[in-house]
């Protein structure tokens, strides 16, 4: 079933007109200021919210104008797709994830993984409601939508602003409601409803007991929300004290080990192997995809790296053998060597200029001559006596 509105667009500013497709049998309910409609509109999910009195149209006017502040930019927090003010009955629509944990059927038990993102969206909402001046002041199973893997934070026309309302005068933040809010933190009951969302039902007792049935679902998670269960008896503690608690016990959040990781979470792109690291081995599932027993599996991969290593052994024996060959080619072998030609130990002297000959003989045949004269001499001494 299709229905046409005419709708203010988020910017206020601009008319449009926006088609909602409701399923027959869909979830709706009221209560005595709204009526509730859970369809889709441009694709999305989305909530109409109708005034059933004049109470609902002010109540109404404050959520629209508060959406119209957050601009979109809070993922936990959805948007206004439209508002409707120009003619009765007054009329808001907004983007859901989900639909209120009041309403979820069966009641949702998140576990350890799921309650830490939980809380992080829900004190994220808050932390950033807290920043623009307002608290929610309506914290419940009614206003905290879950779709499965996210919640989201909805019913904004309660919000009371944190600085003094002069501030906001002239606009419908500025202007008192007269309607029952909650006089329980907004922190201790966002701390209650993860709490719900632990157990499956509402807890009971005083703020130490609730920390430590909290602490047996996630211990972790307890000691970052325990200010909160503490809020109202003791000093006032921010969203966004709570909100760093939880980021400092759970900085990263390990994926989900049921449903997939949602969209808005960037996961960093596999690291490429470098290309001197070693090929890698096969994925487990790869060789668990094989059939046979475990024990057959195992030894066919054995035997598969041992004929691998055969493999290598081979080639670096080539290889081996191939720098040999070439090495031995291009050196004379060490025998050839050994039996060549020796070079003499001497240097054969040139004939003499004066006519002696070669052989080292000039010497001895000047001792010679010296003697010979020597003699001469002698005898011509005594030949003359």
């Amino acid at each position: 079933m299709e229905e046409t509105f005419t709708l203010q667009k988020s910017s206020f500013g601009q008319s449009g007109r926006v088609t909602v497709t409701f399923a027959q049998g869909g979830l709706e309910h009221e209560d005595a200021l709204l009526s509730h409609r859970y369809g889709r509109a441009d694709d999305r999910d989305a909530l109409l919210k109708t005034a059933l009195s004049p109470a609902g149209a002010k109540l109404l006017r404050r959520e629209a104008e508060v959406y119209d502040r957050i601009g979109g930019r809070q993922a936990s927090a959805g948007r206004m797709i439209g508002f409707q003010a120009a003619q009765r009955p007054v009329c808001l629509m907004v983007t859901r994830r989900g639909v209120p944990v009041s309403r979820c059927e069966p009641v949702p038990r998140l576990d350890d993984v799921q309650l830490g993102r939980a809380a992080r969206d829900l004190f994220g909402a808050l932390a950033f409601l807290a920043d623009l001046g307002f608290a929610h002041r309506a914290v419940s199973a009614d206003t905290v939508f879950w779709d499965g893997r996210r919640v989201e934070l909805h019913g904004f026309g309660h919000v009371e602003p944190l600085g003094p309302p002069e501030a906001l005068a002239g606009s419908a933040l500025g202007t008192p409601t007269g309607l029952p809010v909650s006089d329980v933190p907004d922190v201790q009951a966002a701390a209650l409803l993860l709490l719900r969302l632990a157990t499956g039902s509402p807890g009971g007792g005083t703020p130490a007991a609730l920390v430590a049935e909290l602490a047996e679902v996630d211990a972790v998670l307890a000691q970052a929300l325990e200010p909160a269960f503490h809020a109202a008896g003791g000093p006032g503690v921010s969203p966004g004290e709570i909100k760093d608690r939880l980021w400092r016990s759970r900085p990263k959040p390990p994926p989900s080990r049921h449903v997939p990781e949602d969209r808005h979470e960037t996961v960093p792109p596999p690291r490429q192997p470098s290309p001197v690291q070693a090929p890698p081995r096969p994925a487990p599932q790869e060789t668990r995809a094989e059939a046979g027993p475990r024990s057959a599996v195992r030894d066919r991969r054995l035997a598969a790296e041992e004929d691998g290593r055969a493999e290598f052994r081979e080639l670096r024996r080539r290889q081996r053998t191939f720098r040999q060959s070439r090495r031995i080619a291009a050196e004379p072998p060490r025998e050839q060597a050994q039996a060549g030609p020796v070079a003499p130990s001497w240097t054969a002297r040139p004939p003499a200029t004066d006519g002696t000959p070669p052989g080292g003989h000039g010497p001895l045949l000047f001792l010679l001559l010296g003697v010979l004269a020597v003699a001469l001499i002698v005898s011509a001494v005594l030949l003359v006596r």
